[in-house]
């Protein structure tokens, strides 16, 4: 009887096996592999990743890694072939494509980067380094103005990258620093520019603390701190006084405001419940927010918001913004004036935070006040009245509770510091409105 002739040996062909089912020697090639280079012996890597690829052509953790290592040591064309392969077997895989940029780039070929990182940002558009990317290549192509419109784009996605540079691994941190220093001196321009049209108009230069706040604002002096409990979140003018509370006497128009009071509360009990928002955004990334993320526990009905007004409670409340124009209300685009009613629901507790600035004031009217609530701002406790006002800095650490069963409502709106003087008001707003318009046109 004759043996069985033994099957005849055929070279490993990947195409014929699914990823969960590849060889055990490709396998062991492939890990043996990374192991080299963890270990850093990029040529002994080299050599296993193509011993993988020759039995398994299209295994892309060889390709990306031949192809990076071919880009590292300058040969270009061979990175870009292993990079094509990679991209015509994973065309949804961004990273690829921005690798394929990079090369280009190193290329000499801008053009042909440029339609790479745009196929990587239309495949991850929330990836903020590679809008950096975009930016350095169309800067290589002379085309500035986009160019700074991707950088901001990039910077504005991840905060990181602009706070904590250092943090960063060496090639990005230089391509964040790149994108930094070509937009900060247009900021510091415009700045610059607003604070000499407030003096052109005026006629005489700005006191000393005026130009103190120019220099913390942009930047190139760090903020005193006035007072312990006292941190703004964004804007700090210095010498004006740290107080956290003022009182009632120190303002001649509050009794005509609180005079209003009765037509205030009308209107606001007459607005219909379905218009009542959570306070706090769901979206909120701060972490001492997050109880009240959503949530009408901290409801609002919001007059202004962000300085403009809202116009579908513009005409449910007259007499209200009739009321408002007896304030001299703080001006500052995308920031100032904040108006709203306030809604603490029985229960609640504000944890202690800060708010923007020191230049405005914050006014509460109370119109329906139970006796188990207050309010405390710099280390001291105050209650509301119906129908008077509680005005304090709020840059100052302040946090709020309702311990009662009823709902406590109350009037908030932002005015200026009365030791800001007319000049230094308009100051503060211009230099604010510089400063956002540079934010809305390259980091929106």
């Amino acid at each position: 009887m004759n043996e069985p002739s033994p099957p005849t040996s055929a070279p490993i062909r990947i195409e014929d096996f699914p990823v969960a089912e590849l060889p055990d020697q490709v396998v062991m090639l492939a890990e043996s592999a990374d192991a080299l280079a963890r270990e850093g012996r990029r040529a002994d890597a080299e050599t296993v990743y193509r011993r993988v690829l020759e039995a398994a052509p299209h295994h892309l953790r060889a390709l990306t890694y031949l192809a990076m290592s071919a880009f590292e040591t300058g040969r270009h064309e061979e990175s870009v072939r292993y990079l094509m392969e990679a991209i015509r077997l994973e065309p949804s895989r961004s990273t690829l494509h921005q690798n394929l940029a990079l090369v280009r780039l190193a290329q000499g070929l801008p053009g042909k980067a440029l339609e790479s990182i745009d196929q990587a940002i239309a495949l991850h558009p929330e990836a903020a380094v590679n809008h950096l990317h975009r930016g350095h290549i169309l800067e290589s192509l002379g085309q500035e103005t986009p160019a700074l419109e991707s950088y901001g784009r990039g910077l504005a996605r991840d905060p990181t990258l602009r706070l904590a540079t250092q943090s960063l691994p060496p090639g990005i941190r230089v391509l964040a620093q790149r994108a930094i220093a070509r937009l900060a001196p247009i900021r510091l321009a415009r700045i610059d520019e607003a604070a000499r049209a407030v003096e052109a108009e005026h006629g005489v230069p700005l006191p000393a603390r005026a130009r103190r706040f120019l220099d913390i604002f942009k930047g190139l002096t760090p903020a005193p701190q006035e007072h312990p409990f006292q941190k703004p979140e964004f804007l700090l003018y210095p010498g004006l006084g740290a107080r956290a509370w003022f009182e009632r006497g120190e303002f001649p128009w509050i009794h005509a405001f609180e005079s209003k009071t009765p037509d205030i509360r009308a209107e606001f009990e007459a607005l219909e419940s379905s218009l009542e928002e959570a306070y706090v955004p769901q979206s909120t990334g701060q972490k001492i927010w997050s109880p009240l993320a959503g949530s009408r526990d901290w409801g609002s009905f919001h007059l202004y918001r962000s300085g403009t007004p809202i116009p579908r409670i513009l005409h449910l409340c007259p007499n209200t913004f009739a009321a408002l124009k007896l304030l001299p209300l703080a001006r500052g685009r995308n920031h100032a004036p904040e108006i709203f009613f306030s809604i603490l629901k029985p229960g609640v507790e504000l944890p202690p935070h800060h708010g923007l600035s020191n230049a405005k004031l914050t006014l509460h009217l109370g119109l329906e006040v139970p006796p188990e609530t207050a309010i405390r701002v710099g280390g001291e406790s105050r209650h509301w009245r119906e129908g008077r006002s509680l005005v304090f800095d709020d840059s100052f650490e302040h946090s709020a509770w309702n311990h009662d069963t009823r709902p406590r409502a109350v009037l908030i709106a932002d005015i200026w510091n009365p030791a800001l003087t007319p000049t230094e008001q308009e100051l503060v707003e211009r230099v604010i409105d510089a400063h956002s318009r540079f934010y809305e046109e390259y980091f929106s």
